[in-house]
């Protein structure tokens, strides 16, 4: 049995935390829920390499962000393995069986703020965020990732949103260009498709600079957040998470005394159909 811990072991930042599989005299064994990143061009590995090794200086690793564990004979990019996908895909997979809880929803929106945050605080734009670039771990906890097009320190991006994530006459890379981007993945999320859905690109560009956006009334939260999204009433990622962390914490207290009210009434059911010797459950007593 090793004599020694962790902290005097030569472990990567990325791999910090995780359980090790096998402790012997001189090493420790880890186990990697990995996946292997090729790429089609040179430059978009070495931008996503290059954010990854910005986010991982000097600092603890976001937990909201897909771990990254380096580079595999410098052609691929091994990073943390999102068991259940994206959200996009999520959110299809489980429509049939209702889809994931309100309470599930609000979390994934808390997540990826947090995490886009936290790539500001690092001067990356994502330039290119949506439910297709946010992946669930095995607890349904958000991954954001893919950074092989983001901008770093005001660089040109290498890909840019989809046209309804992205407002036409913001054409460089922003704050305010993820933010909006925010909004409509925001949408996404909370109603299960993508905003301005049957249009073409020419027709959401058109309602976008029109400020004509999607019906936000059938939203079950959200509404005047996404909308300030949409509007650039935003100037921080950092200001849009308070924002964001309040209808949180309201809709959990809507919740609670929903499940408070509902207990309540269980309870009543069982006291009002006590009779005799036995007891009758009703849930609408007389």
């Amino acid at each position: 049995m090793s004599n020694f811990s962790v902290s005097t072991l030569d472990v990567p930042d990325s791999i910090r935390g995780i359980d090790p599989i096998g402790v012997g005299l001189t090493s420790w064994a880890f186990r990697l829920n990995a996946v292997a990143k090729c790429y089609h061009e040179d430059d978009a590995r070495a931008r996503e390499v290059a954010v990854y090794e910005r986010l991982r200086v000097d600092t603890d690793w976001h937990q909201h962000i897909m771990r990254y564990y380096g580079v595999l004979e410098n052609r691929c990019v091994v990073l943390q393995f999102a068991c259940n996908g994206s959200i996009r895909h999520y959110l299809k997979k489980s429509s049939n069986q209702g889809g994931p809880s309100i309470a599930i929803k609000i979390s994934w929106v808390e997540q990826v703020t947090s995490a886009l945050a936290f790539l500001h605080s690092k001067n990356v734009i994502h330039c290119d965020i949506s439910c297709n670039n946010i992946f669930l771990d095995e607890n349904l906890s958000v991954l954001l990732g893919d950074f092989s097009g983001s901008s770093i320190d005001g660089n040109e991006s290498l890909s840019w949103y989809e046209t309804s994530h992205s407002h036409p006459d913001l054409t460089d890379p922003s704050v305010m260009n993820d933010i909006f981007a925010l909004g409509s993945t925001f949408y996404e999320i909370l109603s299960g498709q993508p905003p301005f859905k049957g249009l073409g690109e020419a027709a959401i560009q058109e309602s976008i600079r029109g400020g004509s956006f999607p019906d936000l009334g059938y939203l079950p939260a959200l509404q005047t957040v996404i909308l300030k999204c949409w509007n650039q009433q935003y100037e921080t990622v950092a200001e849009l998470l308070q924002d964001v962390k309040k209808e949180g914490k309201v809709c959990r207290i809507i919740r609670m005394r929903a499940n408070q009210s509902m207990t309540g009434a269980i309870h009543q059911g069982y006291r009002g159909g006590i009779s005799g010797n036995h007891q009758v459950v009703s849930l609408s007593p007389t």
